[in-house]
């Protein structure tokens, strides 16, 4: 069957054959690939010479956004049967540390772990896969379309996790009990300000304006992109902030409430993340889910960085992979998006490619692309 790949030592995503797998231990499901999304990641893998391809393995299959239908499943498999639609976890955890046996590698404690078309281990970006019962996350039929952006939804979901989980030490911060940070309503008289207007910063904002928080976005591109269309959609207040320093940023949120409760980053821009710190507000918080692609090398007053951490009171959390759990209560919220937004999530894919024209998908530049799909065959459901 068809595969795209990297290949060791060779620059750029290739087309390989390789044998369709078979379901080997009695606990594994055997899952017809739909759909595939690529996110920055897939992308610096094929543009940049950094591969990790396992030892003894001389290609890896990319692709970790997934959604398909199980076709077979093994004997001692209880919650999925043939026909179901499913998406599948990225991150298989070590099998030693205590996270990783309890379901969550995404805390893992050795770095042993692996992770699908990303990290020694085959992705998705093909015509069938096998996977573990555990790893596989069954999906309500009527969220087929929307399937594929369970993983970033996840990732998403998880920095909200700890931004809710941390912030929870300020019980006073509304004046309503209705807006505590274990209610529905988390986000009521808060102020947040999502660093990127990609596919994860705009899920971002989806579900802090879900929560009622009074969100801006701040990324690069003019007023009249898709991405600031999408963005307003959700009620949210779009920052150019091409011409504006992270100052001007700030204060540009802060000023209707004089405060800025959270700041989520989804662009991985080292240089303007470091920079936010240094005027985030008294006891806010501060998620970075971005990993920059190069090094970056800056001036700045470490001592008045660090004083002003400790002295308001403030977080400053990174926030890497995502959980089955963070995969499940994401398809609780892509129902409540789509109830609440109209044409969200799905307005994010703007581009889709099959799986045969995966040069295309990897190569055309289009300015006004948000997020990329792989349609490996049909839905059919």
């Amino acid at each position: 069957m068809l595969a795209i790949s990297l290949v060791r030592d060779k620059k750029g995503a290739h087309a390989i054959d390789v044998p369709k797998p078979e379901i080997k231990e009695p606990d594994e499901v055997l899952v017809r690939i739909k759909e595939v999304g690529l996110d920055g990641t897939d992308f610096h893998l094929v543009e940049s010479e950094q591969q990790d391809i396992a030892e003894g393995r001389d290609t890896m299959i990319m692709g970790h956004e997934v959604a398909g239908v199980v076709e077979e499943i093994g004997e001692k498999v209880t919650t999925l049967a043939p026909g179901d639609v499913v998406t599948m976890t990225v991150r298989h955890g070590c099998g030693i540390c205590q996270p990783c046996l309890h379901n969550q590698s995404d805390f893992c404690m050795t770095g042993l772990y692996t992770e699908r078309g990303i990290h020694r281990l085959d992705g998705f970006l093909t015509e069938y896969a096998v996977e573990k019962e555990q790893y596989t996350i069954k999906i309500p039929p009527e969220l087929a379309g929307a399937a594929v952006l369970t993983e970033p939804m996840s990732i998403v979901e998880k920095g909200i996790q700890q931004i809710r989980t941390i912030q929870s030490r300020l019980p006073w911060t509304c004046p309503h009990p209705e807006h505590r940070f274990d209610r529905p309503e988390w986000g009521g008289c808060k102020v947040a300000l999502v660093v990127g207007a990609g596919p994860l910063g705009l899920l971002a904002a989806t579900l802090i304006r879900l929560a009622g928080a009074r969100t801006f976005i701040s990324d690069l591109v003019p007023e009249e992109h898709s991405k600031v269309a999408l963005a307003r959609s959700l009620g949210a207040t779009y920052i150019n902030a091409r011409e504006k320093t992270p100052r001007q940023v700030i204060d540009e949120c802060c000023a209707p409430a004089g405060q800025l409760n959270m700041i989520f980053e989804a662009a991985g821009a080292a240089e303007t993340a470091i920079k936010l710190v240094a005027y985030m507000s008294r006891s806010s918080i501060y998620v970075m889910t971005g990993i920059p692609g190069e090094r970056v090398n800056i001036e700045l007053d470490a001592g008045q960085l660090v004083s002003r951490v400790v002295r308001f009171n403030q977080v400053i959390v990174g926030s890497v992979n995502s959980n089955r759990g963070h995969f499940e209560k994401a398809l609780e919220d892509i129902e409540q998006v789509a109830s609440r937004f109209e044409g969200m999530p799905l307005s994010l894919i703007t581009n889709r490619y099959k799986l045969e024209d995966y040069r295309r998908a990897f190569e055309e530049k289009d300015p006004n692309n948000i997020k990329t799909v792989i349609e490996v065959e049909p839905w059919k459901i």
